[in-house]
């Protein structure tokens, strides 16, 4: 039957049916064009996803893809730069180390010396070696300084029996006083061109060669039968 307007011939289409005459990919498109590729004012951005079962288009390229990619490139750029800071702040904690006087860890910096720890240590332990040159030159004046010994003997105690004996006395304390600051004087240098405290080096020396020196004359005196009949004297009362 045909209608009034001339239609009627024209076949009803059936529910669901989809035309396959092209126009159900374009619709499709359309479709996915307004519901994933619009923004929020509406307005179409890039091309068309594609249908399911139809190929992308030319040109198309899938969003989450591309957001993958920039978030990976981000984190290797992230962890690129800290690996970079790491790298830095341990050179420069092995550069501080490496260099004698460099302050670290934001410790205040202290003046530096070309020889021993600092300045003033380089000074205290050059003025100290010069005070125990002179006094070994000092010592290798025997007889004076048997003299003295002697005098000093014969005043607070009692005169010895043989006063020539301290003259050996104060050879063997010459004798260790050369070798003592003959080695405390290498010592001391080696210290100093490492640029290490080394003021102490020399107190240490003087006090060995004052031990050595002191016990050559107490034996000495304590071997002198008039010196040793005074002590008894005095223990006994």
């Amino acid at each position: 039957m045909s209608g009034a307007d001339g239609w009627g011939s024209v076949p009803a289409r059936e529910p669901g049916h989809v035309p396959d005459d092209g126009t159900a990919g374009q619709e499709a498109r359309g479709v996915s064009l307004t519901k994933a590729d619009s923004g929020a004012d509406g307005r179409v951005h890039g091309r068309p996803a594609p249908a399911y079962g139809e190929y992308a288009p030319e040109g198309w390229v899938n969003p989450v893809l591309v957001e993958q990619e920039r978030q990976e490139r981000e984190r290797e750029s992230r962890a690129l730069r800290e690996q970079a800071a790491t790298d830095a702040v341990r050179d420069a904690r092995s550069s501080g180390r490496g260099r004698p006087g460099a302050p670290t860890n934001g410790a205040r910096a202290v003046p530096r010396s070309r020889f021993g720890k600092t300045p003033a240590d380089f000074v205290l332990t050059v003025g100290l070696l010069a005070f125990g040159l002179v006094s070994v030159v000092q010592s290798l004046a025997v007889g004076d300084v048997a003299s003295t010994v002697r005098r000093t003997l014969e005043t607070q105690y009692t005169a010895l029996n043989d006063p020539s004996a301290l003259s050996g006395a104060a050879a063997v304390g010459a004798i260790a006083n050369v070798v003592v600051f003959a080695l405390v004087a290498w010592w001391s240098i080696r210290r100093l061109r490492a640029r290490k405290r080394t003021f102490w080096v020399p107190v240490l020396g003087a006090v060995v060669a004052t031990v050595v020196s002191t016990v050559a004359f107490v034996v000495v005196v304590f071997q002198d039968p008039q010196f040793v009949e005074f002590m008894m004297r005095q223990a006994g009362g």
